[in-house]
């Protein structure tokens, strides 16, 4: 994001900020654009990804591993799903697999703790609504086809400054920075401090990820090996399904609530 406890767990977030865009300088303009573009045209794609979080009162924190499917299902609307296969802690550095998948589609938020053997399904949108969770600020943040209107009604964007992340961004990759701060009065500014995001300037896919929230915590997400595809494999659209799971399983089902 990050992701509903285990991504980014940006809070339920849909408002838009005040309608005036601001100005944005030339070269910040043409990369919102590009990647507006580039996402349009993205059918589906398959990754490799990192996500590691840091708490800033207690230090330590964890990083996970794993893969990402996704799918877009219309103008209006795409599916993700996650799958995390082990999890570091990084406080004494201890490694253990721990296999757990996160996905979204049609309003509904899938948790699935294969270890525990866990599964929560949660509606996050409301029958019938049309406010996309994935775009940034979101409960389901990815910054992939984000509208460049969108980001500066919400966000002052400049390029990113110095290095990328030595996290989200591998030493090879040739990439634009661009540093995201949430305007004032708006919604998601009252949970992030800020967010940078980092763009291959070949593809205008992304593959890395650092948002900063308030009270110091950090969130950081790399992606790798990212494959676009015009159609999925078997084995990766099985991933993206949201049905229960059979016996022997704790379910819970939460549809919308206000």
């Amino acid at each position: 994001m990050l992701i509903a406890g285990i991504l980014w767990c940006v809070a339920l977030v849909f408002a838009l900020a005040p309608p005036a865009p601001p100005v944005a300088t030339s070269q910040v303009d043409a990369a919102l654009t590009a990647i507006e573009v580039a996402g349009a045209k993205l059918q589906a794609f398959t990754a490799d990804v990192a996500y590691r979080k840091d708490d800033a009162l207690l230090g330590g924190g964890e990083l996970r591993t794993g893969d990402m499917v996704y799918e877009r299902c219309d103008e209006a609307g795409a599916r993700l799903a996650i799958r995390f296969e082990y999890r570091i802690d990084l406080g004494d550095m201890s490694r253990r697999r721990e296999t757990k998948r996160v996905v979204f589609d049609e309003g509904w938020l899938v948790e699935s703790d294969e270890s525990q053997r866990q599964f929560i399904k949660r509606q996050i949108v409301k029958p019938g609504d049309t406010a996309d969770p994935m775009r940034l600020g979101g409960p389901f943040p990815l910054p992939i086809g984000q509208k460049r209107a969108d980001v500066l009604r919400r966000f002052s964007v400049i390029e990113c400054e110095g290095e990328p992340d030595a996290f989200a961004v591998m030493k090879e990759s040739s990439v634009i920075g661009l540093h995201l701060v949430p305007l004032p009065d708006s919604a998601a500014s009252q949970k992030w401090a800020y967010i940078d995001l980092w763009y291959d300037r070949e593809t205008w896919l992304p593959v890395g990820v650092r948002a900063v929230e308030e009270n110091g915590d950090m969130r950081r997400i790399r992606l790798t090996d990212l494959s676009p595809h015009e159609t999925l494999s078997e084995a990766a659209t099985s991933q993206l399904s949201i049905e229960l799971p059979g016996e022997g399983w704790s379910v819970d089902v939460q549809p919308w609530s206000e």
